[in-house]
């Protein structure tokens, strides 16, 4: 695997739904070149497929995250889960209310033990009204988190522009999001996350890398891209310059679930 692969991953991790003409653009490379690359990765293993995440806040559900040292898998009620080789596993949950979010990680607890962090973003606005089309396009999305807007406006038979605009609308407001998976003992780059109070500065130290992201006035986690162990400790060690109690975790497996 060369840097145009390890570039052309980072653009489909940030953007799961990225076009392959936009990708080539950024990448410098023939849009020819680009489907043997992404053709190769995929019949190599690289590039496992794509993933449609749905925010639980569409349905006025809250979020938690808790991160657990452990080397025990947990296969209880989770939204996420990513494994890290710091025998760290950072698992995401969603709940109706607070209530609910304590029973789910009380049962993560007493399988995992005590969490070494625990982090409950507060609920935030959706930004726009769902309505029977977004949620007829988060199904057909469900089959196929790729699908073309042409594919969406012609499988349920609505104009294209109001396909187009209600996605665009579902995708700016963070309720969709398409996670594309990769198999990162083959790939030969690092992904990572960071837990840290110190949000302003440690967004900006990571905006080049983060590929995603929750945070809010008082904490947050970035997971992060790079394309060597080399680069991924030159970040990290920014990081502590800010936050030396920054939570640091390099994953090896992670899956969202829709």
């Amino acid at each position: 695997m060369d840097v145009t692969d390890k570039r052309i991953l980072f653009s489909i991790l940030k953007d799961g739904r990225i076009a392959q003409r936009k990708i080539a653009m950024d990448v410098g490379i023939s849009a020819q070149a680009l489907n043997y690359r992404m053709s190769r990765l995929t019949d190599d293993g690289i590039i496992k497929g794509f993933t449609l995440h749905v925010s639980p806040r569409i349905n006025g559900y809250l979020e938690a995250f808790a991160a657990f040292r452990t080397e025990k898998d947990y296969d209880g009620d989770v939204i996420s889960k990513i494994k890290c080789l710091e025998e760290i596993s950072l698992y995401g949950f969603s709940g109706r209310d607070q209530a609910e979010i304590d029973r789910k990680l009380g049962d993560a607890m007493s399988k995992l033990g005590a969490p070494v962090m625990q982090y409950v973003p507060p609920m935030a606005p959706l930004g726009m009204n769902i309505n029977s089309t977004d949620l007829e396009i988060i199904n057909v999305l469900k089959t196929d988190p790729r699908m073309s807007v042409t594919d969406i406006s012609n499988h349920l038979d609505i104009p294209y522009m109001t396909a187009k605009r209600r996605l665009n609308l579902l995708f700016r407001n963070h309720i969709l999001g398409v996670i594309t998976e990769l198999d990162l003992s083959g790939g030969d780059i690092v992904l990572y996350s960071i837990f840290s109070t110190s949000v302003d500065r440690v967004r900006e130290i990571l905006a080049p890398q983060t590929i995603f992201s929750i945070s809010d006035s008082r904490a947050g986690v970035y997971t992060c891209f790079s394309e060597s162990l080399t680069n991924a400790r030159g970040s990290i060690s920014r990081i502590r310059e800010v936050d030396s109690s920054a939570n640091v975790m390099i994953l090896y497996d992670y899956k969202f679930y829709s």
